[in-house]
């Protein structure tokens, strides 16, 4: 059988200094950006992975296993605890190597990784043309810039996964090897992408003779095993756990398994945003979801102890569950604001319509694309995580892989000039006017939902 494996030829130096001028050219722009941002601090989750890489230090010098958070796992403080040496060695603010680390990292996803994972995953001979990746980077930056303020884990861990994802279907012995790397710095920065670890395999020994399977496989072992296996000696030596997974727990905020609680918090919040007081109180804005709520109560439940427990809470409840998931759905891929952290609510009603503009135009671009089973695999990498996270309480950088793919189909995709040919034209028209019409009205519905205290400050701008 023939392989299908992306070409073994090396790429042309012209198209490998193309690539790396338009990552420059990227990071540029997100440096200008963010050290001209009203951003001048870390907070919440931002805050505690950059204190978290003071845990390395100990005793006047390095100790790697030192490290003893159990909510979070160590890869990621430990970049940041590199971070943290060069600002001691520069006497820089610690946001400065933030924003200068992240705008490195907008560079490569949105300049190399994510047009070759569309490349490898199509079985395109090419790249993506310039314009087209120009199209998907300034997309990216019109939605997420505000995210790269701050040290979050959500991009980093979509960047070792989309690397990952890339690097399988290649052929060599270090992109096996690699990807086994990459995939286990996913699972240890977002534990959520265990869901993509059985994508990634499959994609790694497709069309590969079963001789050949043996090799890889090991190969990818040995790249989890080289990430994976300090955080087993760490969970050992700090909490008697015998496992290489981030625990995702805390005793100090008294949660035992942060999956089951954030199913309950499900329940109770359509979605959430983190304001960090200016012209709001400082705090979560909590969109709450009565309906939710009401199968708690009804329950006589007010924790979520077991998967079990949780399943059979939605079999009693099924119609308002999927009302709560499709809210979910909704709300993590209405972006209101371009950052995660909100000083004002002034939701773009022009960034809303090119938002659901999107979601429309990459509909029509998906409904005539038929996936090989090369593409099925890295959906499925792409989105159980997504599916994975839809049940919990929502914030749109949960859903980022779908928002991104999304983006990918629009700038990358086809043009579907089918829904634009004779009749079609006008109701293809009239089916925008309606959908993007519910869509403001669903937005409008849920800002409404805002717990009490944030509701003057929301309906104030309306």
């Amino acid at each position: 059988m023939a392989s299908s494996f992306p070409p073994r030829s090396p790429q042309p130096i012209s198209t490998w200094r193309q690539e790396a001028g338009l990552a420059a050219a990227i990071a540029a722009v997100y440096s200008l950006y963010l050290f001209t941002s009203e951003y001048h601090n870390l907070f919440y989750d931002a805050e505690d992975y950059w204190q978290l890489s003071h845990r390395f230090y100990q005793n006047g010098r390095f100790q790697f296993l030192a490290y003893d958070d159990a909510m979070r796992g160590y890869t990621y403080p430990l970049v940041n605890f590199l971070c943290l040496a060069v600002r001691k060695a520069l006497s820089w603010e610690a946001v400065t190597v933030v924003k200068l680390l992240n705008a490195g990292l907008a560079g490569v996803l949105f300049g190399v990784v994510g047009p070759r994972l569309w490349r490898a995953a199509t079985g395109a001979a090419v790249l993506p043309s310039l314009a087209r990746r120009l199209a998907w980077a300034a997309l990216g930056f019109v939605f997420w810039r505000g995210y790269f303020n701050f040290s979050l884990s959500d991009f980093p861990a979509l960047l070792a996964l989309g690397a990952a994802l890339w690097l399988a279907q290649r052929r060599s012995t270090g992109a096996a090897l690699a990807t086994g790397l990459l995939l286990a710095l996913a699972v240890n920065i977002r534990p959520i992408y265990l869901a993509s670890v059985v994508p990634v395999l499959a994609l790694l020994l497709w069309q590969l003779p079963r001789a050949s399977w043996g090799p890889r496989f090991g190969l990818l072992v040995l790249g989890v095993a080289v990430v994976l296996a300090p955080q087993w000696l760490i969970n050992q030596r700090h909490f008697q756990a015998n496992t290489p997974l981030v625990l995702s727990q805390s005793k100090a905020l008294n949660i035992h398994n942060l999956y089951l609680q954030k199913l309950k918090w499900g329940l109770l919040h359509e979605k959430y945003e983190s304001s960090v007081g200016r012209e709001l109180p400082t705090g979560q804005l909590l969109f709450l979801d009565a309906a939710g709520a009401a199968v708690l109560r009804a329950e006589q439940l007010t924790e979520i102890d077991s998967p079990t427990q949780y399943l059979r809470l939605v079999l009693r409840h099924p119609v308002v569950v999927a009302g709560v998931y499709g809210r979910h759905l909704f709300a993590g891929l209405d972006i209101s604001h371009p950052t995660p952290y909100l000083k004002r609510w002034e939701p773009s009603v022009w960034r809303q319509l090119l938002n659901y503009s999107l979601w429309f135009w990459a509909v029509l671009v998906a409904l005539r694309r038929r996936p090989t089973l090369r593409e099925t695999l890295v959906l499925a990498a792409l989105l159980l995580p997504c599916l994975a996270v839809i049940p919990m309480s929502m914030e749109a950088r949960f859903l980022l892989p779908l928002h991104l793919l999304l983006l990918a189909l629009v700038a990358f995709g086809q043009w579907p000039a089918w829904a634009f040919q004779g009749r079609r034209a006008l109701v293809t028209m009239l089916l925008f006017g309606w959908f993007v019409l519910g869509c403001f009205l669903l937005s409008d519905h849920i800002k409404h939902t805002v717990e009490p205290r944030f509701r003057a400050h929301l309906l104030a701008n309306k």
